[in-house]
């Protein structure tokens, strides 16, 4: 079993690293003359060659980190949420949920409780926190780990 996945990691490894830049020796006096890379003298060719080079690193690079699970997260996707709560109700597990104006659902991930009125709806404050956790939080300052349902 371990040498199986050994080998599909070499073989998953591989196939990342045969993704090379392309080599401009390699083309054809026709392809040269078509792109106009025979107007270029010998440096500014070597600088086109290194810069392919370093731009097929980078997306090497990318491709590596996606792989890996090390997406970087788009600006504004995590933000600040500020809605009212419409009720909140537990399951007969006793796992609390709220439902929030906007269609919203979270379900509370840690021990505590948040303030709540008790005279209806309320605006609540939902903040992205570390490790890709949220918190709730209501009147008052104490917060709850909420996870996000619907």
């Amino acid at each position: 079993m371990i040498k199986k996945s050994l080998f599909f990691c070499c073989i998953l490894f591989g196939f990342t690293t045969w993704a090379k830049s392309p080599d401009l020796s390699q083309m054809s006096a026709e392809e040269k003359e078509l792109t106009g890379i025979n107007k270029l003298s010998d440096d500014e060719l070597n600088a086109l060659n290194a810069w392919l080079k370093n731009e097929q690193l980078k997306i090497n690079q990318t491709i590596r980190e996606r792989q890996a699970g090390f997406e970087s997260r788009r600006e504004g996707q995590r933000r600040t949420i500020r809605a009212r709560l419409e009720k909140s109700y537990a399951d007969k597990l006793g796992s609390t949920y709220y439902e929030l104006d906007n269609g919203q659902i979270w379900k509370r991930t840690s021990n505590g409780s948040i303030f709540l009125k008790k005279d209806g709806r309320q605006l609540i404050t939902i903040e992205p926190a570390m490790m890709g956790s949220w918190k709730m939080q209501g009147d008052g300052n104490r917060s709850v780990k909420v996870k996000r349902i619907k």
